[in-house]
């Protein structure tokens, strides 16, 4: 498997869902809610990662689609997650999680949209267990992981979509907020594959 998703790089819009039938209750709570953020314990991912990946972020504007270009570099052990994202050789935003506090480093010049939580939460949503995730999820929310690729879902609807294409690329795909990643880790990075 490849690399860890950044999705805070994108600007984050918010996508209008067509009405559908009526779902029980939790499903129905889960479809308007917003998508859950993971903060699994770092140990829980089962092995050692250090990673550093070219980020691709596509998201529709007023304008049509955009895309922007960052790098992260992902260092993940039993004890610690920490990642730095950075464009243009500065550093945006560098995060420490330990499984019971996140600690966050911004520059100022990082965009309002860099939100280190969904950054992690992502991370976590596509080279965690999957297992460990679904374990996480509130009611109404559940990850199906078949074939190369990983669905979340909130009742019936589809929020997002991970793709692994092949060793070294993973495609994620959010629907709900509409922006996609392509992101392709660079040689001599150490990684194992998806569960």
């Amino acid at each position: 498997m490849a690399a860890a998703p950044l999705a805070a790089a994108a600007v984050l819009l918010a996508g209008c869902a067509a009405p559908g039938p009526v779902p029980p209750a939790g499903i129905e709570a889960a479809s308007r809610a917003p998508v859950p953020l993971l903060r699994l314990p770092p140990a829980s991912l089962g092995r050692a990662l250090m990673l550093q990946q070219q980020i691709t972020v596509t998201y529709r504007t007023p304008r049509g689609e955009e895309h922007r270009e960052i790098q992260a570099l992902l260092e993940a052990d039993a004890a610690h997650t920490r990642l730095a994202a950075l464009a243009g050789g500065q550093v945006l935003a560098r995060l420490d999680w330990d499984g019971r506090d996140l600690r966050v480093a911004r520059s100022p010049w990082a965009p309002a949209e860099l939100v280190p939580e969904r950054i992690l939460s992502e991370m976590q949503l596509s080279l965690w267990p999957v297992a460990a995730i679904a374990a996480a999820l509130p009611p109404g929310w559940r990850l199906d992981a078949v074939a190369g690729r990983r669905v979340l879902r909130a009742g019936g609807e589809t929020v997002a979509e991970i793709r692994y294409p092949d060793a070294q690329t993973i495609e994620f795909e959010q629907y709900r907020d509409g922006y996609r990643l392509t992101i392709r880790t660079l040689p001599a990075a150490t990684q194992g594959g998806p569960e």
